[in-house]
């Protein structure tokens, strides 16, 4: 995943509470010296049952809505 995420020079990593269960996450790639941005879960979450119509999660459909948070609220 990192090694993905240097080859791409503009890259902001956004991970889902990053105070919560994303904090090892977050922590390991401030450590390497990536830009992480935070996106609060319950925003994530209404991202996911505003764009699916329902509030199943899935590894695409959470990806999808975090990515969607950081790039509306400004934060990525």
């Amino acid at each position: 995943m990192l090694e993905e995420g240097r080859n791409r020079p503009a890259m902001v990593w956004t991970v889902e509470g990053c105070n919560g269960v994303g904090k090892p996450l977050a922590q390991r790639l401030v450590a390497d010296g990536e830009p992480v941005v935070d996106v609060p879960a319950k925003l994530a979450a209404r991202a996911r049952v505003f764009g699916t119509r329902q509030a199943r999660k899935t590894d695409t459909t959470d990806a999808r809505s975090i990515a969607l948070v950081a790039l509306r609220t400004g934060a990525a």
